[in-house]
């Protein structure tokens, strides 16, 4: 698979996915998510004009956008010699908005008529599509922004930022060659170290210091818990109160622990009373805003997802939308 994606999978077996009805019917649709905005219509429009030279059919309805790539299989029919061929296709879908999706499907060989002597058609067609989605990523807006998302959520330089979106699409076809800002002088790169070593340095103090300024410790001797369902209530901000933070994430209470957590967070709100722990969250983020927190002794599981890298979040809803017992509410900024 595109080796940008191989961790951003998801197999929905159904026809039905979170943001809505995805036109390409199947009992199994590939779905990658991308962290780039893709609002602007002259950007979504200019996906087609990139992708001319492609090879690739491209159409767009709405939000999105289908780019289809045809090939010819030839072959031998094994019972009378005679030379076969037949013309097969796959295509991917873009769901543009606040996140980018890519949709592939690979339809059954039927399909395509009488093709029982095509050899190995699913690992062509799997291989074809990953082809079409790295050309996209790297041949049109999405890969620019996707370097600037790089820069900005990993702190990457720009030329780092396009090695590796180059380095991450590797079936990319005719690639889009991006150029970096001109590289510094010999004495540039020498001085850069030693800029950035102070960070390096001042960094893990800050946890320490961030930790030291708690006022929501997990274990305690509190009894005063029961089970707790489902859904999230949304107006629990004007119903509760901030009782304390954890290293800098705000709790509102009531809290008792170790059984009683209350909600978390401001943006990125988590009701740790409900979470049961299934991880849907955390793989479903594209920006890694959460991260596993131990919390021994709780009813509901003994580790939470923590909204450790809040003001990360694109607000995409993908965490909202998976969480199996529904303990999780999106909040846009100045909500």
């Amino acid at each position: 698979m595109s080796a940008l994606l191989k961790d951003r999978v998801w197999i929905m077996l159904s026809e039905i996915a979170k943001r809505g009805v995805y036109p390409l019917h199947a009992s199994r649709l590939g779905v990658f998510r991308m962290p780039v905005d893709l609002t602007d219509w002259s950007d979504i429009s200019s996906i087609s004009n990139d992708l001319k030279s492609s090879g690739f059919k491209m159409d767009a309805y709405a939000d999105r956008i289908y780019a289809t790539y045809k090939w010819t299989e030839k072959g031998l029919d094994p019972l009378t010699g005679e030379t076969l061929s037949a013309d097969l296709n796959v295509t991917v879908e873009a769901v543009t908005g606040e996140v980018v999706d890519l949709i592939y499907q690979i339809k059954p060989l039927e399909f395509f008529g009488d093709c029982y002597w095509v050899r190995n058609y699913r690992q062509k067609a799997d291989q074809n599509a990953k082809m079409v989605i790295d050309t996209i990523i790297r041949n049109t807006k999405i890969g620019d922004k996707l370097v600037a998302h790089y820069q900005k959520a990993e702190k990457l330089s720009l030329e780092r930022a396009i090695k590796r979106l180059e380095e991450l699409t590797p079936l990319a076809q005719n690639p889009k060659v991006r150029s970096a800002a001109a590289i510094p002088p010999a004495a540039g790169p020498a001085s850069s170290p030693k800029l950035v070593q102070p960070t390096i340095a001042v960094a893990p103090k800050a946890p320490a210091a961030a930790a030291g300024a708690d006022t929501i410790s997990l274990s305690g001797t509190g009894t005063n818990y029961s089970k707790a369902e489902g859904p999230i209530d949304p107006e629990f901000k004007s119903k509760r109160q901030v009782v304390g933070s954890f290293q800098g994430i705000k709790v509102w209470g009531p809290v008792d622990p170790p059984g009683q957590l209350g909600i978390w967070g401001t943006q990125v709100t988590v009701d740790f009373d409900i979470c049961i722990a299934d991880g849907a969250c955390i793989e479903a983020c594209p920006v890694n805003v959460y991260e596993w927190l131990d919390t021994p002794g709780h009813p509901g599981s003994e580790k939470k997802t923590f909204m450790a890298r809040e003001k990360d979040c694109i607000f995409c809803m993908a965490c909202e939308n998976v969480c199996p017992p529904q303990c999780v509410k999106i909040f846009q900024k100045g909500t």
